[in-house]
């Protein structure tokens, strides 16, 4: 049973991490910065989440609404209507 565990956590570990997600992880991430938002985030699992909705079918689609959303809004605006 461990082993099977081990080799769960390696993979998630491993898992590749698409453009697109570090795309808008990092961002997020300044645009966090840039208006000194008081929001908790972790641009590294804001990477890993992402790609996980990205390579499921079912939120694939969310992930390419929201990065077309932070692309067309200032920081502030993204903030507020991204989320």
């Amino acid at each position: 049973m461990r082993f099977v565990f081990v080799l769960g956590m390696l993979a998630a570990c491993t898992q590749t991490r698409s453009e697109t997600c570090k795309s808008i992880c990092s961002h997020e991430a300044d645009c966090i910065a840039e208006t000194k938002a008081e929001i908790p985030f972790d641009e590294k699992e804001c990477i890993a989440a992402c790609s996980v909705l990205e390579q499921d079918p079912q939120n694939s689609a969310k992930v390419k609404q929201h990065s077309e959303c932070i692309a067309k809004h200032s920081c502030e605006d993204m903030l507020k209507k991204c989320q």
